[in-house]
């Protein structure tokens, strides 16, 4: 085999992909999309057999420096020598005419992509030598100084290379197609267990098969009941069960699909063994799958994507997958690299002699610089910029590094392929799919923000939001008013964004939705308020001013000991507009822009200011809930915010025609501070009211001296007299160490006395 022959077929894919992007002559594919899915490459096999069994033969022309390289010649000399052009035209001529299936006009197509480098050359025909050569070039030629005839057995090594070269990227596409399908389908399977369990319940399985599958496979953790407590050091959180299995299984597909379909070919002419070329076919299938993971990963990651509405999993839920998506991503990338610098370095694993890998290659320094580029941003990205550590405490930081280091990656790995194959491979198809997903979240966004606040920036009688200290000076209420009626509920939380606050813009947590009015009753802003404010505005204490208790359901108050209310809501129907909708957040001053507010409110108490909302996030498990004959809310510290507004939604499903099953909802709070028992105390009304509703409510204020355990309030509950042979929903909403005790809880009493118990935790361990 002739020395030149390594990697003969990367020289061929460069010149015809150069003269699609300079000449306009031409193109070396046809269609659209990948390789065997709508896209086709070397075609026919004839013509780039011809090329491939001449390319690399000196010339007379032939510059020393790419003698040396063995890296075949530059344009101008392949396209001026003529004992070059009539060899390869009288190859092309023959060599197709006896394949059937190939058309004067494709030879003449591909002769005109190929012959010249990419510089204007003869037509095929002009190009014909006049006396048909008849001495043939031996197998391991290395010269052409005369007009010669193809080796028949090269050609046919060249030809049997190339088909299967074809055949192999073929295998690429498909299985990184099978990936993102396999994946896409398995959230549209749950999505239709989901709409067949809200519209045809009766078609699910018995009872104890439902139990089964509840108690060993979608409510443990996946490792004892250790699931949101953080790990040591606060490295992250084990997924549940049923995800870790999803995760485990999306890894396997992965390995499987890395795994098969690697034929190799005898007498391969591009590389210098079958070890290298089995070595270059895997790295190829590693960087064709760590780009489908790419378009998943982003897929998985906006706050819009279709995936959570088709799944209709919670935000947590969809992160987890993101982040497992993009480490397989990045780690298949990283293998690809590694792969092709040990195959195309000749001093095997040494990374120290970049530049002689590039000219041995002929390829543009970009090319390798580019691929560093996207790999390494991706690496970062997925494990080093993701790490919970960061996520919590630099949340901002994380995210300013997370999405530079994703436009990073993108760009590296666009102009990876870009200066290394053009688009003749569709490569970039995968990165279309990413960057559409990208793009739909980035317009969905906008659009969301600007349904939900263009009454405050346009309507000048449309009110600002309202925000005030609760009672014991800790905690804040935020009443935002939306400029449309949505469809606010249970278990959804909003990002708000406080404009005039001079914080640091990029500040977007999210806060769970307290209590919220569609605009049915009292309007909570005087007439004559303007949000053309733009300070944060103390309101005066004779101002008038409704609560959000007098406006819409939340419950009153907590049982155990019944509380007085310390101040009504009061309800001044004068000089009031029409009612709009309104939604209220209870939020604990953390830092940066919550610290900020609650430092400005410590003087002023009360006061209006313009905020911007995004949302609502998140799915309520409605179907649950209002199927459920008993609902257990169990909450810790400030998860009380999100457990009220379930509590809202059973007040408001009472005596409705949606009103579903349940008659009775317990609700056991754990608090530390006695500051958050009188902030929460002063939004809570009639105990009794609630009471004749079939609401008891518990408090446990350990600052008291007063403890809650929580697996004992769940056994005690689900398997009592009262919970026997019901169905049953637990709610939780709390650290971790407690949502895992009642997690655990939850799954030893399912199939218990008859007993149907239904799980959802509220989480935000992004």
């Amino acid at each position: 085999m002739r020395p030149q022959t390594f990697l003969f077929g990367l020289g061929v894919v460069s010149t015809a992909s150069a003269v699609a992007t300079e000449t306009g002559n031409g193109t070396a594919y046809s269609g659209a999309g990948l390789v065997g899915l709508g896209r086709t490459v070397f075609e026919p096999s004839c013509c780039y057999a011809c090329l491939s069994s001449l390319w690399a033969l000196q010339l007379p022309c032939t510059p020393a420096q790419y003698i040396e390289l063995r890296v075949g010649n530059p344009p101008p000399c392949h396209a001026r020598y003529p004992y070059y052009l009539n060899s390869l035209a009288y190859c092309m001529e023959v060599k197709c005419a006896a394949d059937n299936t190939v058309s004067p006009a494709q030879v003449e197509t591909c002769w005109n992509n190929v012959a010249g480098d990419g510089l204007p050359v003869p037509s095929l025909e002009a190009a014909l030598p006049k006396v048909p050569p008849t001495h043939q070039l031996a197998y391991n030629a290395t010269m052409l100084n005369t007009t010669m005839l193809v080796n028949d057995q090269m050609y046919e090594d060249s030809k049997r290379t190339i088909e299967a070269y074809v055949r192999q990227e073929s295998a690429h596409a498909r299985y990184g197609t099978v990936l993102i399908v396999t994946a896409i389908g398995v959230c549209f399977l749950i999505g239709f267990k989901r709409i067949i369990n809200y519209y045809f319940p009766a078609l699910g399985p018995p009872r104890f098969v439902s139990s089964l599958f509840s108690k060993y496979l979608f409510e443990p953790a996946l490792i004892g009941s250790l699931h949101l407590k953080k790990f040591p050091l606060s490295i992250g959180y084990i997924p549940s069960r049923w995800l870790s299995l999803l995760i485990l299984g999306y890894v396997a597909l992965n390995a499987a699909l890395c795994s098969v379909n690697y034929p190799t070919t005898t007498r391969n002419t591009w590389y210098l063994s079958e070890h290298k070329q089995q070595l270059s076919a895997v790295a190829d299938r590693l960087g064709v799958l760590s780009f489908a993971n790419i378009a998943l990963t982003i897929m998985f990651s906006g706050r819009n994507s279709p995936l959570i509405y088709i799944t209709g999993a919670n935000r947590t839920d969809i992160i987890t997958i993101h982040r497992w998506v993009s480490r397989v991503a990045a780690l298949q990338g990283l293998i690809h690299v590694l792969l092709y610098w040990k195959n195309t370095n000749p001093a095997g694993w040494d990374m120290f002699t970049p530049a002689a890998n590039i000219r041995v290659l002929a390829f543009t320094p970009g090319y390798w610089e580019n691929g560093v580029y996207g790999i390494v941003g991706l690496s970062f990205v997925g494990f080093v910029f993701s790490i919970l550590p960061l996520r919590t405490h630099l949340y901002e930081i994380f995210m300013f590094f997370h999405i530079g280091l994703a436009i990073l990656t993108l760009y590296g790995i666009w102009w990876h392929v870009t200066y290394r194959f053009h688009h003749t491979y569709g490569y970039q198809t995968w990165l279309y799919i990413a960057f559409v997903m990208w793009g739909f979240d980035r317009v969905v966004r906008p659009i969301r923000i600007v349904l939900l606040n263009w009454k405050s920036w346009f309507v000048r009688s449309h009110p600002s939001a309202i925000v005030e200290l609760l009672p014991g000076d800790q905690f804040i209420r935020v009443t935002a008013f939306p400029s449309r009626k949505w469809d606010f509920n249970s278990g959804q939380h909003c990002f708000l964004y406080f404009p005039t606050l001079l914080t640091n813009p990029l500040q977007s947590h999210p806060f769970s939705i307290a209590g919220w009015n569609h605009g049915t009753k009292y309007n909570s802003y005087p007439a004559s308020e303007s949000t053309s404010d733009f300070n944060l505005n103390p309101v005066e204490d004779d101002d008038d001013f409704i609560d959000l208790a007098a406006v819409t359901r939340p419950p009153k108050t907590y049982g155990g000991a019944p509380i007085e209310l310390t101040r009504p809501g009061r309800r001044v129907a004068s000089h009031y507009t029409k009612p709009v909708p309104s939604i209220s957040f209870i939020i604990r001053p953390e830092k940066g822009l919550t610290r900020t507010l609650h430092k400005r409110l410590l003087k002023t108490r009360k006061a209006r200011v313009p905020v911007i909302i995004e949302g609502p996030y998140g799915h309520t498990p409605t179907t649950t809930l209002h199927r459920s004959r008993t609902i257990i809310a169990i909450a810790g510290g400030i998860g009380i915010t999100s457990i009220l507004s379930h509590l809202q939604s059973y007040l408001e499903s009472l005596g409705s025609k949606d009103e579903g099953q349940t008659t009775r909802f317990c609700l056991y709070w754990k608090a530390r501070e006695e500051s958050i028992v009188s902030a929460i105390e002063s939004q809570l009304g009639d105990l009794e009211e609630l009471r004749r509703k079939g609401v008891e409510i518990n408090i446990f204020c350990s600052g008291q001296g007063q403890r809650m355990n929580a697996r004992d309030v769940v056994m005690g509950e689900i398997l009592s007299e009262a919970g026997a042979g019901r169905k049953t929903a637990v709610i939780s909403c709390g650290p971790g160490a407690m949502s895992d005790g009642i997690r655990a809880a939850v799954v030893e009493c399912i199939g218990k006395k008859g007993v149907s118990v239904e799980y959802i935790e509220e989480a935000f361990c992004w």
